[in-house]
């Protein structure tokens, strides 16, 4: 059986880039990524504006980004399709080598091909333990959205429901198909 050696954060950052790879690190392992499909970047797109279009209509302290890297542990680093970061939690976040220590209150992620349930598993529960409100995760062909919360609460969504998130941002509601619509 192969072993695999498990890379400190230091090293982790210190890996040259490779153009076309986004890279994540997860527990001391090395996940690289090729470039997201287009369906992906609509997806994700949707899901930016849907939350941006959102907290500027109502006026929400929350500021909602795309591929930001969060150092949520010191051997792991996610960068969510989508997140969101109360503003006071935002300007109280450490920078370590531009990389911010902590997480998003909200991550979003746009499954690809190349997921896999246990890596998609092990993402969500790194974000919820690290202390994520809520944790939304889309599925481009199957038009479906997985939604774990802090609570424990799970559900999944599909065409002609709605998604909310309650705790996070009253009055918030997307309608499944708005995200998904080709």
């Amino acid at each position: 059986m192969a072993t695999q050696t498990l890379l400190t954060y230091e090293q982790y950052r210190d890996l040259p880039e490779v153009e076309g790879i986004s890279r994540e690190l997860d527990e001391g392992q090395v996940i690289e990524m090729a470039r997201a499909s287009f369906l992906h970047g609509m997806t994700q797109g949707r899901v930016f504006q849907s939350l941006a279009n959102f907290a500027d209509r109502t006026g929400a302290d929350f500021l909602i980004s795309l591929d930001t890297s969060f150092l949520l542990a010191p051997d792991t680093e996610r960068a969510p399709d989508v997140c969101a970061v109360r503003r006071p939690s935002y300007e109280a976040m450490e920078r370590v080598r531009g990389v911010l220590r902590g997480c998003p209150d909200l991550a979003a992620e746009v499954i690809s091909e190349s997921d896999t349930a246990l890596n998609i598993d092990r993402k969500i529960s790194q974000y919820l333990r690290a202390g994520a409100t809520a944790v939304w995760t889309f599925y481009p062909d199957t038009r479906h959205i997985l939604v774990r919360r802090q609570s424990g609460e799970t559900a999944m969504l599909g065409p002609g429901q709605t998604l909310e998130e309650p705790d996070l941002f009253p009055g918030l509601k997307i309608p499944v198909d708005q995200i998904f619509k080709l």
